[in-house]
């Protein structure tokens, strides 16, 4: 039980802090409502937790053991990470006619891609198998520490789209829209520069 608690207690921690996830889920929800966000969601949460499975089961060895890997995977993701928030921040915001912001909602494929390339989803991943987890780990327990994962990851990227649906109340015109996207464009870029620097 008391493992139980720290898993959860781990996982709550790390997946609700501000991060590229949250932020373009924020977005997504300002912008597009939560059932539009709900691919995102399930994508993040699907590749958070693929990523957790995959060192659990013995890929985090592979990493420790190839130099300057973790460090090349940190800076092509944080590159892509960049690229996304130059088209969250250009996003368009034109208002259609029902009164919603005309912008594509990044799809379940895109969520899942968003944390493979999510130089921090690497970095807590390989944080929780070192602490709770090992390779004479018994399988069952890497499957707890997923499953706890899955619920509490996809219960607080919810939460950050949430929040974007509430920001939405003061986003009635497209000027604000512009000035949001903007905005959280630039706090995504800063996310993955400070991933640089805590990950180098």
């Amino acid at each position: 039980m008391t493992q139980l608690i720290a898993m959860a207690v781990f996982a709550f921690v790390t997946s609700i802090s501000p991060g590229p996830v949250n932020i373009i889920a924020t977005v997504t929800g300002a912008n597009c409502g939560y059932i539009r966000t709900v691919p995102h969601i399930t994508g993040a949460t699907i590749g958070f937790v693929s990523i957790l499975f995959l060192l659990g089961f013995g890929l985090a060895k592979v990493i420790n053991e190839v130099p300057y890997l973790t460090e090349s995977l940190t800076y092509i993701g944080g590159c892509f990470l960049l690229y996304l928030a130059y088209k969250v921040a250009m996003q368009n915001t034109k208002i259609s006619d029902n009164s919603e912001p005309d912008v594509n909602a990044p799809s379940l494929v895109q969520g899942v891609m968003c944390q493979w390339l999510n130089p921090k989803a690497w970095i807590v991943s390989l944080a929780g198998i070192s602490v709770f987890s090992s390779h004479d780990a018994e399988i069952h327990t890497l499957l707890l520490f997923c499953a706890i994962f899955f619920i509490v990851c996809y219960a607080s990227i919810s939460a950050w789209a949430v929040l974007g649906i509430t920001i939405r109340v003061i986003l009635n015109i497209p000027k604000h829209y512009k000035i949001f996207n903007l905005t959280m464009g630039l706090l995504l870029a800063i996310t993955v520069v400070y991933t640089f620097f805590i990950s180098g």
